[in-house]
């Protein structure tokens, strides 16, 4: 081979590898200040680019797609992402006929979307549009300003979505008061309620207001009127009367007409309505995509979709006012999540987190961590579906409902403090994991369930009609107004090393309800068995293959064990359906429970600190060591702190949709939740 071969081999080996290098080393910082010039930093973004926002407020006409990108950051500088246009104060005129204060506003010029459905059938599309006074979402107009009124008079139960599937019309309720015979335009008006069942609650628009103190709904509920007419949780209130809008923060609209009353909080700068259907950001078929310290808010539907994406995350990101959820994360996408978010005033719940595939056993290791999660109206904070998810260290609270419902196979659910959640719901549970025995697996794992001190019938954990095959261990149950922990017929239950304490109830409820009330439960069952089941499946809970020999209605293989009961009413509480039995043998083996042993129910201090703050530790040698020997001490480090919470304040909140705030609550938060420690 010749020099000069030899010498142009060499140079092209080092310029290869010049390349090569300057392609892993890229990296640069695209500076962006207007909606135009990120659309166009994101589609030319390359491995390594970091997209910086700066300060301001970008206001998206239409969705930001991030599509095929790998390798790169797009982050905030102050900046806040927005679905919403802003309403010139200087337009708005003195409503003619209403009230002084009340303002009234054309919205010709705004695509706006009409007051639409709410409850468990309607949760799928965009919310209304809302108005937004200084970045804090406004309230629908209510009747009655104060507490909603007890469902006592139902004249036409109605037919339901779901049950009963019989009957004549939409349904139609009474009421006592002369008000509401005073409106004008009754046809914008619509009724929210829990109309049968406490589990639900509705907004159905109404059809008509009759002379005779009659309200007549005009579309199908879920399951009608009716039930047990003057229980607690059944009540209703009318929505969006312009003569309603009596306080500072709450408006009426009128989407065909084009028009909204309002009345403004004192010292409003600013007036936005939402409009945007799409998500802000939709991430499709991304990997190592990071979007951070953005704000986002003020839109119909989801702040970030992201689908089909691999170990791509959204992080010290602040999100709220959305018209449905913060996040979503589909069943393609692997490794991805949130971190370090604070998430609140959201229409249809936090995240929906999914991933992973439950018939060939492929876990999505999605996540939520160390995220701030509360203000939800009336939905879930967080979904959890598909198989091999995650939520660790996150702080849920001052929210009307469940926390977290957990769906599918071997999630994980660890070291999150969930307090003053289930404020205004009934049958319910601030961990829900339910009516399927083929979700099998997951762990719920050093979590903090406290001060859920409600009228209403709810658990920190309830395994729902026939659900089970779940591990339970390292908790802390505290200051609970009802059993904590509920076991409704289901089997496979392990729960361990768990700490209840200072409950005027019992501990744990049990029932045999798949053997009674609830047999058809086993007839669901086996159709959502059979979705699943399969040589994977099997193989992988081997145990599952011999579930129906026998009797599966019996709940079987139940087991607690190293628990302790401090300051409890009763440890155990079995049901047999009109009869209860209060029953304190810790040891025994009756209660629904395959086996107890190593518990202990005391009035003494395990160990604690202070008692009547757990995260504040353990002393040097807690006396619950020598009483239980082996027992786990949970790692209490990992929990995040409680947050202030001015629970007296709470005001019901109006619909599954509205991301109305809660009135009183002090917490308006803009900066993120803080990586934890």
């Amino acid at each position: 081979m010749g020099i000069k071969l030899k010498a142009l081999i060499l140079i092209t080996c080092i310029l290869a590898a010049t390349l090569l290098a300057s392609q892993e080393t890229h990296a640069r910082a695209i500076h962006v200040k207007s909606e135009k010039a990120l659309r166009r930093a994101v589609t030319n973004a390359v491995q390594g680019d970091t997209i910086v926002l700066r300060k301001g407020i970008y206001r998206l006409r239409r969705q930001l797609v991030v599509e095929g990108k790998s390798g790169v950051v797009i982050k905030g500088e102050g900046a806040c992402l927005s679905g919403g246009m802003r309403i010139p104060l200087w337009r708005l005129r003195q409503a003619k006929g209403l009230d002084k204060g009340v303002l009234r506003a054309n919205l010709k010029r705004y695509p706006i979307g009409e007051i639409c459905p709410k409850g468990d059938p309607h949760l799928t599309g965009p919310s209304w549009s809302e108005l937004f006074a200084d970045g804090v979402p406004m309230r629908l107009s209510e009747w009655p300003d104060e507490a909603p009124l007890p469902l006592d008079s139902v004249v036409t139960p109605g037919r339901g979505y779901i049950r009963p599937p019989e009957g004549d019309g939409f349904g139609v309720i009474a009421f006592r008061e002369d008000r509401p015979l005073e409106w004008k335009h009754p046809e914008l008006g619509w009724l929210w309620g829990c109309f049968r069942f406490g589990w639900t609650s509705e907004l159905t628009p109404i059809k008509r207001i009759g002379r005779d103190k009659t309200i007549e709904a005009g579309s199908l509920t879920n399951y009608g009127f009716g039930h047990n007419p003057g229980e607690r949780f059944q009540r209703w209130k009318v929505l969006n009367i312009p003569e309603e809008v009596t306080l500072p923060g709450e408006y009426s609209l009128d989407a065909d007409g084009k028009k909204t009353w309002l009345r403004l909080p004192n010292d409003t700068k600013r007036l936005e309505i939402s409009v945007l259907t799409q998500p802000l950001v939709r991430l499709v078929n991304c990997s190592n995509v990071v979007i951070s310290e953005l704000e986002m808010t003020c839109s119909r539907g989801d702040a970030v979709s992201i689908s089909g994406c691999s170990d791509t995350r959204l992080e010290d990101c602040v999100i709220h006012g959305m018209g449905h959820v913060a996040a979503s994360i589909d069943g393609k996408s692997r490794s991805c999540g949130l971190a370090c978010c604070e998430l609140y005033d959201l229409g249809a719940g936090a995240v929906e987190l999914a991933g992973g595939d439950r018939v060939n056993i492929v876990r999505g290791d999605n996540y939520v961590e160390n995220c701030r999660i509360h203000k939800m109206q009336y939905r879930v904070g967080v979904v959890m579906s598909g198989l091999g998810n995650r939520i660790s260290g996150c702080e849920f609270y001052n929210s009307a409902t469940m926390a977290i419902l957990m769906l599918g196979n071997d999630q994980t659910v660890e070291y999150c403090n969930v307090h003053h959640v289930c404020l205004d719901i009934e049958d319910n549970g601030a961990l829900y994991h339910g009516r399927n025995p083929a979700q099998r697996g997951s762990v719920i794992r050093g979590n903090y369930f406290h001060d859920i001190e409600v009228p209403f019938n709810v658990r920190a954990l309830y395994h729902d009609d026939g659900s089970g095959a779940v591990e339970v261990y390292g908790n802390i149950f505290q200051n609970i107004t009802s059993p904590p922990v509920q076991i409704g017929g289901g089997s496979d239950i392990r729960y361990h090393d768990n700490i209840f304490m200072d409950l005027p109830c019992a501990a744990v409820k049990t029932d045999g309800r798949l053997k009674t009330w609830g047999a058809d439960r086993l007839i669901a069952h086996r159709d959502s068995v059979a979705l699943v089941d399969g040589p994977a499946f099997r193989a992988h809970y081997p145990e599952f293959a011999s579930y129906y020999e026998g009797d599966p209605a019996e709940p079987q293989r139940n087991v607690f064990t190293r628990n302790v009961f401090y300051k409890v009413k009763w440890a155990f509480e079995k049901v047999i359906w009109s009869d209860h039995i209060f029953n304190n043998d810790i040891e025994g083996k009756a209660n629904f429970i395959s086996m107890m042993c190593d518990n202990i129910k005391t009035d003494e201090n395990p160990g604690f600190l202070d008692p009547t703050n757990p995260l504040a530790g353990f002393t040097a040698n807690p006396s619950l060591l020598d009483t239980i020997p082996g027992f786990i001490l949970p790692d209490l480090s990992r929990i995040p702190p409680t947050s202030s919470v001015s629970n007296d304040a709470y005001r019901p909140q109006s619909a599954a949709g509205f991301t109305g705030q809660i009135a009183g609550v002090s917490d308006e938060l803009h900066t993120p939740a803080g990586r934890a420690q």
